[in-house]
């Protein structure tokens, strides 16, 4: 691979490219609503300083393009961007905890639609190590869907780069903007609340504002080993009850099959069984009532028309050396 293009000097961008404007725009945003909401977030100066501190270093790192303009800068300038998705997410708990809890909702759609709770249902028909294992493995994979997309672009299908970061990032960014607004948090935290079997005779009580309060996760599936289990377990150990409806696991995935149809057909097909298993393991693993899958398949399609709307209209065109 030859790396020597990535650092030959080109004629540099002046100000902030496409990918930092949607993410800028998503930083004051929540940055207003730190400031609104100050007294009743109740986590100190921390939202507004990380969000100034965040400013200050996409600054930094646009000086340093400037400096030395050539593709690897540049890249690093997305890269932040794509790497405070992993910061963006669990901060949506400050504001999504004032909002009314809306999981009764969801589960009775679940209940009037399919006649039961698939979260339940579903795990309790392929209960196993087997299939846990194989869920489990599908649900991680999202994660690794989203690196290996980014990776792609760079290394393998660069010209595609601005418009597959451009558009992840826009896409995460409408489903962050809805998690704000949207308290929901899905059936592992909503189930051990009102029981298990209140869930299985479809009996769906109010909780208030329990999970303002305690927003632990605690939820048992009789499931306590496993490869990827191990893996899952640890990054839901800082998930908070937030961003159940619709299922960004799903959404996102779905945009990442879009952007990879683009880029490679062997990309797409690599991906398609991890994708196939990953929308059902988000219901099996209880992290998602049925509704949020097909809401998130739904909206999947709108973010990225969207998004491809915000690249082709908001974004500038790097020029060549």
């Amino acid at each position: 691979m030859n790396f020597n293009k990535y650092i030959a000097r080109q004629q540099p961008l002046p100000g902030l490219i496409g990918q930092e404007k949607v993410m800028m725009v998503y930083n004051l945003f929540t940055l207003a609503m730190a400031v609104v909401f100050y007294h009743e977030i109740a986590a100190g100066p921390a939202p507004i300083l990380s969000r100034l501190a965040i400013i200050a270093f996409t600054v930094v790192l646009w000086r340093l393009y400037r400096n030395f303009p050539c593709d690897l800068t540049y890249v690093l300038r997305v890269y932040f961007q794509v790497a405070l998705l992993s910061f963006w997410y669990p901060d949506i708990y400050n504001f999504a905890k004032l909002m009314p809890n809306v999981d009764p909702f969801f589960a009775h759609a679940d209940q009037l639609i399919f006649g039961c709770q698939p979260a339940l249902v579903f795990h309790q028909v392929l209960h196993g190590a087997f299939w846990s294992e194989l869920f489990y493995m599908g649900y991680f994979s999202y994660y690794l869907m989203i690196v290996v997309t980014v990776v792609f672009a760079t290394f393998c299908a660069y010209r595609h780069f601005d418009r597959t970061t451009t558009v992840i990032l826009s896409s995460f960014a409408m489903y962050y903007v809805v998690f704000l607004f949207l308290q929901a948090g899905g059936p592992q935290f909503y189930y051990p609340k009102i029981g298990v079997d209140a869930a299985s005779a479809g009996v769906f009580p109010s909780i208030g504002d329990w999970f303002r309060l305690h927003p632990e996760l605690n939820y048992d599936n009789g499931i306590h080993s496993g490869f990827f289990y191990s893996l899952v377990e640890k990054l839901q150990g800082s998930e908070f009850p937030i961003a159940a409806f619709p299922s960004s696991h799903v959404g996102l995935a779905t945009v990442l099959m879009l952007l990879a149809r683009k880029m490679s057909k062997v990309l797409l097909l690599f991906f398609l069984p991890f994708y196939v298993v990953l929308c059902l393991s988000t219901v099996y693993i209880g992290a998602h009532y049925g509704v949020d899958v097909i809401a998130g398949w739904g909206s999947a399609l709108l973010f990225y028309a969207l998004s491809l709307r915000i690249y082709h209209s908001r974004y500038v065109h790097r020029p060549r050396a």
